[in-house]
């Protein structure tokens, strides 16, 4: 029997969901990282594989486990320590877009609820204040309007898949452009990054943090917007100078955002972005839900199942 580990900070429920994928001829160890750290080491004794889920992974707990494979859950890595990976010679793969469903419905619902100034309207009618702030001139319909994907990864196509649906043009950057059969399938069309923020109606961004996308989004990009442009992050925070996008929030010079990601997480109680009308947040929540758990944990079982075979995990990481 071959042993994985499961570090996560997960409740009975999710735990059951994901460990209910493990392969015949596997066991999972369960490491909940709420557990004293002696005890986490301990735990990972005698696991050749990892996955990780929905938590942070201590160094002491990876240098104990040396795992074949740490196999995450989560579409991004940025959380992980890569220097102490690097040194152990550690494989890591990702979740191979398990959770692209999710984050895609969430940033169309990000992109509609700033235009239909949701969260606002919502809480005036609790009030008493009926129609408020809606006063026709305010909010806004998807068609016709273009939308800018940033990223066209396995999250970019399908948000851009669903946003075909609202009769919205849609342009993309990305380092790696698409295929002209995947350009004509979802009607996309290719343009340079600053080309796509000028034309913007709306920005969603589904790209990577890695050092070459650290503050990508600036000042000099914020200022080619529209400023009847909003701008949507399901990504990563650090993506975006969070300064700067404060900074056109306020004056004006852009309409509005909707982030479920933030520089710091927790957002930090006195962060201006919390007080501010014409921008809808939400905790980091878009890949989570009850849904894309089963997804997660049976691509994430399989990808150590065909590695343990000697055949080539899928969506490794080039650390």
């Amino acid at each position: 029997m071959t042993n994985i580990a499961l570090v996560h900070s997960h409740d009975r429920q999710i735990y059951k969901e994901i460990t209910g994928h493990t392969p015949s001829g596997f066991a999972t160890v369960g490491i909940d990282t709420r557990i004293s750290l002696r005890d986490q080491v301990s735990a990972v004794a005698d696991t050749e594989y990892l996955i990780l889920s929905g938590t942070d992974l201590p160094d002491e707990v990876l240098v104990a486990c040396r795992p074949r494979l740490l196999q995450i859950l989560s579409a991004g890595w940025d959380y992980l320590n890569v220097d102490l990976i690097r040194r152990l010679g550690v494989s890591v793969a990702n979740n191979g877009g398990a959770n692209s469903w999710a984050v895609a419905d969430h940033a169309v619902l990000l992109i509609l609820a700033v235009y239909h100034r949701l969260i606002e309207a919502d809480t005036a009618v609790r009030s008493g204040r009926w129609r408020e702030p809606l006063d026709g001139t305010n909010a806004f319909e998807l068609a016709q309007k273009t939308v800018g994907v940033l990223g066209m990864g396995s999250i970019g196509r399908q948000v851009a898949k669903r946003l075909r649906a609202f009769e919205a043009r849609l342009v993309y950057h990305d380092v790696i452009r698409q295929p002209s059969h995947a350009e004509q399938e979802l009607e996309l069309d290719f343009v340079s990054i600053d080309e796509m923020f000028r034309i913007s109606d709306v920005i969603t961004i589904h790209v990577p943090l890695i050092e070459q996308t650290h503050h990508l989004i600036g000042r000099e990009l914020i200022n080619l917007m529209k400023p009847t442009a909003v701008i949507v992050n399901t990504a990563r925070g650090a993506i975006i100078d969070e300064a700067a996008l404060i900074d056109a929030l306020g004056s004006g010079r852009i309409a509005g955002a909707g982030l479920d990601v933030f520089e710091t997480e927790p957002i930090q109680p006195d962060n201006p972005i919390l007080n501010m009308p014409n921008v809808i947040v939400t905790p980091h929540s878009a890949g989570t839900n009850w849904d894309a758990w089963s997804r997660r944990a049976a691509f994430g079982y399989a990808n150590v199942a065909r590695f343990h075979r000697g055949e080539p995990a899928s969506n490794l990481i080039e650390l």
